[in-house]
């Protein structure tokens, strides 16, 4: 077990033994409610999260190679890595 996963149980246990100790009905109301919007906001957070799919990766590198070796094939002088970079 790393460093954080423990370091995440002691937490998780010490929110436990706070809530075993609570006696009071609206303190417990109150922690559920803030950990169910915690939980709502971070699957939010997730869903808008956007990320490249393979095919889209795969359709862009053949289309790169496609377009290098076609300008191979005319004689055509494309721009270097380095230079794609010097203009970033």
């Amino acid at each position: 077990m790393t460093t954080a996963q423990m370091n995440l149980e002691v937490q998780r246990s010490e929110i436990i033994r706070q809530l075993y100790s609570t006696d009071n009905p609206e303190v417990l109301t109150k922690v559920q409610r803030a950990l169910k919007n915690a939980l709502k906001k971070i699957q939010q957070e997730e869903e808008d999260t956007e990320y490249i799919s393979k095919e889209e990766v795969m359709d862009g590198i053949r289309e790169g190679l496609t377009e290098m070796f076609r300008a191979q094939r005319a004689g055509e002088k494309l721009k270097s890595a380095k230079d794609l970079l010097n203009e970033l």
